[in-house]
């Protein structure tokens, strides 16, 4: 039998649309057999796990107004634009607790994608033990700039989005030969390379692996693109992504943007319902 993988990408803010399209999931009970997740994908895929309907929206469209979450205050601070306590301690043992136990109980393998600072390639973590692994969830999200570097077991990482923004070659390797691709930019987009590269050049000087995958990232994002779209071509790969250009920044803090971005994303996956349905039932034979 087929095996069902479900691929997040990441883009900040930007994951509201992901927020909406698996909030439509959970509410239609659409499952999957695998999930891998890149930075913000990574968060959300978290609370898909634990099935935690709408706590995806609570924190993009509420919780990131708050400037504990995300604030250049918190950034000079501490060196974090999004920051490590309140993100990853007080909001999820706290304000809006996370179901560490639903997660744990779970039979759904769940990867997260980090870069390896030193040698500039994906490090694909399997996360069974949110409590425990929390560190690497953080790893995932870490802008390179806007972050510290996260430091695990005498490893080096930041943004898994640098080393693979699109894992679906991974999740294929994993043995998942249908996926479900989440995108959170639409269909005309394709990456230019970073505007800011002299700075990450002169920040990571130690890291010239790092550097080298800063550099080609826009080439193998956009080389991904063109091989997640000849997998949906041959019914192999099932894409969604934003059905309007919908302008949000990485780190967007209007709720109502970020409201409109997440609505956008439900109904894109409500209005292609029939066409995943059929998608999933190929892919179990």
């Amino acid at each position: 039998m087929s095996s069902l993988g479900l691929v997040l990408e990441g883009g900040g803010m930007r994951g509201a649309y992901t927020a909406g399209v698996l909030d439509f999931f959970m509410q239609n009970k659409i499952e999957v057999d695998g999930v891998v997740g890149v930075s913000a994908g990574a968060t959300h895929a978290c609370n898909f796990i634990s099935k935690q309907f709408k706590r995806n929206y609570r924190i993009d469209v509420i919780h990131a107004r708050n400037p504990k979450f995300m604030s250049f205050r918190s950034f000079f601070k501490t060196g974090d634009f999004f920051g490590k306590e309140f993100c990853y301690d007080i909001l999820p043992n706290e304000i809006d607790p996370f179901d560490y136990e639903t997660f744990a109980q779970s039979k759904t393998p769940f990867y997260v994608v980090c870069t390896d600072v030193e040698m500039g390639e994906a490090k694909y973590v399997p996360m069974t033990d949110l409590k425990k692994q929390m560190d690497y969830l953080r790893a995932s999200a870490s802008l390179p700039l806007l972050s510290k570097i996260v430091e695990i077991d005498g490893k080096k990482y930041l943004d898994g989005g640098i080393s693979d923004s699109i894992p679906i070659r991974f999740m294929e390797k994993q043995g998942f030969d249908h996926n479900i691709v989440v995108l959170t930019r639409p269909s005309t987009y394709r990456k230019k390379p970073v505007s800011f590269f002299s700075l990450i050049q002169k920040k990571y000087k130690d890291y010239p692996r790092f550097i080298q995958a800063s550099a080609e990232r826009h080439l193998i994002y956009n080389e991904t693109l063109d091989y997640v779209q000849k997998q949906a071509q041959e019914k192999k790969a099932f894409v969604f992504r934003p059905s309007k250009n919908i302008t949000i920044s990485r780190l967007e803090r209007s709720g109502a943007k970020l409201e409109k971005l997440y609505e956008l994303g439900f109904q894109d996956a409500l209005r292609q319902k029939d066409a995943l349905d059929r998608f999933i039932e190929k892919s179990r034979i």
